[in-house]
């Protein structure tokens, strides 16, 4: 069992500060905190007792607890006064990370809204889709993606910017929004009820939202606080002065503040549901970089100048950080903590942030989750993952997990099968998708698509993916949703989508495409065709053509363990894309 094991059962059995106990949750018994806040809204007042607290940094912007949930209270009240928003109505945010991505989730938190943060890298078409699939009312952006808004169906005058740049005819800037009073908190919707609705890309290519909800998110917040509770008592009984890393959730005015460079996107919930949200409740700080591809050297100089504690989001952060030796003449001494998930890491990264950063031996964490799980689902921490480098972990206070086999049947302890999740913590359904609910959700249970065991120690360790994803640099791409763009191509016949390892990005993605005569030349105006119509992530990089058929069994299913197994990419073309990666 985890080292932590002891102190997690104190603090969660009967009469710790995180009990636990059975709870209904439409319908479903499943594990919960007995004292649980009912509404995301609790944290506006949480942070308005920070004051003067630094909580969010880019660049020159600086922006302290009070003043960030004033300008969010503002915001909410001239969002309700203008456009006549009403407890439940979908706001989008759009941009990249900045202090008022995080100021507009508050302000739709406070009025009782649902928040939709899109992704930044979505295309005009891709924002189409999730607009009118949520039925979105407003529209909160930075002016880089104002157009693209407008473009995708939003009225400009309901779209918002925040942010220098210029603006299209008729969008309204976020600071002409604002009320002269502060919101007034009204009444509350049911805590079962959506606080945000975070779009994926599904396996038929088209994509579903899960629906998050205010119960989902806290326990989220609960879990870590909890995990990360029993971490700091385990450490004051074994004599460590360090305090636990990051993310612990304890609220004491008197902590050292933990200060995060938030590289991960927002609009990801690893980013907002396991960072930013845990920081305000701890009262902690968030700097973000500039807007743009990430750049590892710009990134060492704010860690740096900033005294940042904890870094990572991704394993290929920290991997290019060392890589590229961006801490070479950097003062990194701040730092007291490394974290990752959203993507596979292999074990040698551990060894070479320990030996690139000796002092942070047993503060190195690891998460798996998914969006639909708020995300944490298991964490491996300090002393558990040092000693159990190819796991993921142990599963947090609400979650049960079980090894499935093909017919939903649990598994014994080693056998591998298909990874299932219950808890307070995940997600109930899709929005409006009954139809992809009836296979993800099963008695209860979610199925993750992910294929893994369980250990005799309970920790968990991931082998395979069902779903057909790849997963670049934290980024899911669903390959029907490329292969369904290419195949309309009028040049191409058929076409394939796999995932092929990538040093930095952990995979990238390849099309195997046939074509009646191979030609190099096609490569490029594939590229330029998908980018029409998919965000430039999810373009392939890699591109092999081929006159003869692809390889399928007798379903006509395309066998794609061959192609993966013997790709060779012909062609790569194209720059990286403008991204946090």
């Amino acid at each position: 069992m985890s080292v932590y094991a002891p102190y997690l059962r104190e603090l969660t059995g009967p009469g710790g500060r995180f009990e636990l106990a059975e709870v209904s949750i439409r319908g479903v018994r499943q594990l919960g905190f007995v004292d649980q806040p009912d509404h995301l809204s609790f944290l506006i007042g949480v942070g308005q007792e920070h004051g003067d607290r630094e909580f969010l940094v880019q660049g020159a912007t600086r922006y302290t607890y009070a003043a960030a949930m004033e300008r969010a209270l503002l915001l909410a009240r001239g969002l309700v006064q203008r456009f006549g928003l009403e407890g439940g109505d979908r706001i989008a945010i759009l941009g990249s990370n900045a202090p008022d991505w995080v100021v507009s989730f508050w302000a739709i938190t406070a009025m009782d809204g649902v928040a939709v943060p899109f992704n930044a890298w979505w295309t005009a078409e891709e924002l189409a889709f999730g607009i009118a699939d949520s039925e979105t009312r407003v529209v909160l952006c930075d002016a880089r993606r104002a157009g693209a808004a407008i473009e995708a169906g939003m009225a400009a005058d309901r779209v918002v910017v925040w942010g220098e740049g210029e603006i299209p005819s008729g969008a309204l800037r976020l600071g002409d929004v604002l009320a002269d009073q502060p919101h007034d908190h009204g009444t509350r919707r049911d805590t079962d009820e959506p606080a945000g609705l975070f779009y994926t890309s599904g396996t038929t290519g088209r994509p579903k939202a899960s629906a998050n909800s205010h119960r989902n998110i806290i326990a989220n917040l609960m879990n870590a606080a909890a995990v990360f509770g029993a971490i700091g008592k385990h450490n004051k009984a074994s004599n460590q002065s360090d305090s636990p890393p990051s993310q612990s959730g304890a609220r004491d005015k008197h902590r050292t503040q933990d200060i995060d460079l938030t590289v991960i996107p927002l609009f990801h919930t690893t980013a907002l549901m396991s960072t930013m949200i845990p920081y305000v409740y701890a009262g902690h700080k968030l700097v973000f970089m500039p807007p743009g591809r990430f750049d590892p050297h710009e990134a060492a100089r704010v860690i740096e100048a900033e005294q940042v504690t904890r870094f990572g989001g991704v394993p290929t952060i920290v991997a290019r950080i060392i890589d590229e030796q961006a801490y070479v003449d950097r003062d990194f001494s701040s730092v007291k903590a490394i974290s990752y998930g959203g993507a596979p890491c292999a074990p040698a990264l551990l060894r070479r942030i320990e030996h690139v950063f000796p002092g942070l031996k047993g503060r190195v964490i690891q998460g798996y989750g998914l969006t639909e799980t708020s995300p944490l689902l298991t964490l491996n921490v300090g002393d558990d993952y040092h000693d159990h480098p190819n796991s993921v972990g142990v599963a947090v206070p609400t979650t049960e997990l079980r090894i499935a086999d093909p017919e939903g049947n649990a598994l014994p302890v080693g056998a591998t099968g298909e990874i299932w999740a219950k808890g307070s913590n995940i997600i109930s359904g899709y929005w409006n998708r009954p139809d992809v609910n009836a296979e993800a959700f099963v008695d209860g249970y979610f199925r993750t698509g992910d294929i893994g065991y369980l250990d005799d120690l309970g920790f968990l360790y991931i082998t395979d993916r069902a779903k057909d994803v790849v997963i670049r640099g934290g980024e899911n791409i669903y390959c029907v949703e490329v292969e369904n763009v290419l195949i309309a191509h009028p040049k191409v016949v058929d076409v394939a989508v796999i995932g092929v390892p990538h040093e930095e990005l952990g995979e990238e993605v390849k099309a195997v495409v046939v074509v009646e005569h191979e030609r190099a030349s096609l490569a490029g105006e594939l590229e330029e065709f998908a980018r029409e119509h998919l965000a430039s992530f999810k373009v392939p990089s890699q591109w092999e053509f081929r006159t003869d058929m692809l390889p399928r069994n007798a379903s006509g299913k395309v066998l794609k363990p061959t192609l993966r197994d013997g790709h060779s990419a012909v062609f790569a073309v194209g720059e990286e894309s403008d991204s946090a990666l």
